[in-house]
């Protein structure tokens, strides 16, 4: 004869078997969720407001990752890029923002990151955006 534990058994292995598939697909689909709208965000045959897009849903998908220096200077070429892209779209006063944020976050990690974010602005034609990227960099010297 069984016993009402012994029913419960199984049932609560399921249970915790389906939790686990639910949390394990959450966190799997933000990440590529993240990654594949990072990857169109930092393109450069998108421009203004689609761009911005991209960059946006980019950093709400991947905002749970933001638990380490490492993942912060990661997310600082997004940022960049979202600057970009506030700044095509003459959003100065965001941009500026943007670009603080991401300086600040390439500085949080030592290692290549700030050179990477000053690559990619010595690549832009649009002068105003640089010039905006200058008055950041010279601010938070």
């Amino acid at each position: 004869m069984e016993t009402p534990t012994d029913t419960q058994k199984p049932k609560f292995k399921t249970w915790a078997y389906v939790i686990f598939i639910v949390a394990f697909l959450c966190v799997w689909l933000s990440g590529m969720t993240a990654g594949l709208m990072a990857g169109a965000c930092r393109n450069d045959r998108y421009e203004g407001s689609k761009k911005l897009r991209f960059c946006n849903i980019s950093l709400a998908a991947g905002a749970w990752m933001n638990f380490s220096s490492l993942e912060r200077a990661k997310r600082s070429r997004i940022e960049l890029e979202t600057g970009i892209a506030l700044s095509q779209i003459e959003e100065p006063d965001r941009a500026v923002k943007a670009f603080e944020e991401a300086l600040r976050d390439a500085r949080a990690k030592s290692g290549h990151w700030e050179r990477e974010l000053h690559q990619r602005m010595v690549q832009m034609e649009d002068r105003n955006t640089l010039a905006q990227w200058v008055s950041v960099v010279e601010a938070i010297k």
